[in-house]
């Protein structure tokens, strides 16, 4: 792949898809995933207040999720960008998922399908590659005709230098939005390449983009995935109080809400959750 077909130019289109058909959804690319450090508090203005936030020491991890897909089951543009904001970490029993808080796409038929369907806060945005000759190009994410994310992002990794395969499958929560009230779970299949960026790409975000709150601290980490292949279930209805289940450490547990239930939640046995208080289950 070229370095202009890494992250092209995407813009809108005027035909508007009717969205995904045949299932599980494949996706085709590759992908940065860089992680930041956010306090608790800003999360949870992103995140259902009956969901909850794996934290330590009053913080979560979020950061952004980048992608071009070079090949997709959008019917408008099968090759599209896409940029998420992760406001942080919720627990997902066995395991934790990225709460995004804002997703933006090239691709109308990906915003439809994601606000509908998936219950994700979607934006139309185009990406802009420049600078391309350099070790590092310039991309540039706009949306309602200002830039609200550009950084540096490393060029395309072959061979050894592309990392080591992976095949991870990972839980994921959404919903909660006006168009998909409801939380819900889905699955997806992620195989590919990874290694790490070092240093971590250099993003530019000014204080008035939405995604300010999440990126203004420093990085932590910054992942690239080569080769990636994504398979992604439909999404299915999710109980949010089994996010206050089976944490292992009951530290990690954070609520807006009175914090105390959600503690002795994990410490009584034959107790289910009832709205805000623990009631005792009936026995059989």
């Amino acid at each position: 792949m070229s370095v202009g077909g890494m992250f092209g130019l995407f813009s809108r289109r005027e035909n508007e898809g009717p969205g995904y058909d045949k299932t599980p959804w494949v996706f085709k690319g590759r992908a940065i995933y860089q992680l930041h450090p956010v306090k608790v508090e800003e999360a949870r203005k992103y995140i259902p207040s009956n969901v909850n936030i794996v934290q330590f020491g009053g913080y979560t991890l979020g950061g952004w999720y980048l992608a071009n897909y070079t090949e997709s089951p959008a019917t408008d543009n099968k090759k599209f960008g896409e940029l998420v904001a992760l406001a942080g970490l919720v627990w997902n029993p066995p395991t934790s998922c990225a709460w995004a808080s804002q997703v933006y796409v090239s691709s109308k038929c990906a915003k439809k399908h994601g606000e509908r369907v998936v219950g994700l806060p979607e934006n139309l945005a185009t990406f802009e590659l420049s600078h391309k000759d350099l070790k590092r190009p310039f991309l540039e994410v706009k949306s309602g005709g200002k830039v609200i994310w550009s950084g540096w992002i490393p060029r395309e990794r072959t061979g050894w230098r592309a990392g080591f395969p992976i095949r991870m499958d990972l839980p994921s929560l959404s919903g909660c939005t006006r168009l998909q009230p409801n939380l819900l779970n889905y699955w997806l299949d992620l195989r590919g390449k990874l290694s790490l960026v070092a240093p971590t790409c250099k993003v530019n975000v000014d204080e008035s983009s939405p995604l300010y709150p999440i990126v203004k601290n420093r990085p932590l980490v910054s992942m690239l995935f080569e080769d990636l292949s994504m398979d992604v279930n439909p999404p299915t209805k999710f109980d949010a109080r089994q996010t206050f289940k089976n944490v292992p450490l009951p530290f990690l547990q954070a609520s807006n809400k009175d914090s105390s239930w959600s503690l002795l939640q994990y410490f009584t046995k034959g107790e289910t959750l009832e709205g805000n208080t623990v009631t005792k289950s009936s026995a059989t």
